[in-house]
């Protein structure tokens, strides 16, 4: 059997930006830093997106939104956004799909002052 060629991080690289539709910067920089790595980040893309199979694309899509927004990277989020969007996801799934996310913000917000809030009751 023959064995399968390695891609080279620059190859990796234009299918990361051939799959976004533009230059991928941060992995680009991270290629910079430590290269080793551009195979590896390509390599989980496709076992979370491909491999693992009981959650749909479109929902990992939209988790993927979700995460990135919460966590406040900016970057992150239009990323996802655009990926989703190529891949067929509504604007309305996504819009959706941050408001639930600001939902779950906003109530969390109450859960991380639970303390603070049992020592004013208490008073």
């Amino acid at each position: 059997m023959a064995e399968q060629r390695q891609m080279s991080v620059e190859e990796i690289l234009k299918m990361m930006e051939k799959g976004l539709g533009e230059e991928p910067k941060p992995m680009v920089l991270m290629s910079k830093l430590i290269p080793e790595w551009i195979p590896r980040q390509a390599q989980e893309r496709k076992f979370v997106m491909e491999d693992l199979k009981s959650i749909p694309p479109k929902y990992k899509h939209l988790i993927m939104i979700a995460a990135a927004a919460a966590v406040g990277c900016h970057l992150c989020t239009e990323t996802f956004i655009k990926l989703a969007s190529r891949s067929g996801v509504t604007k309305e799934e996504i819009g959706e799909t941050l408001l639930a996310t600001r939902f779950a913000l906003a109530s969390t917000t109450f859960a991380t002052a639970l303390e603070g809030m049992e020592y004013l009751a208490s008073r």
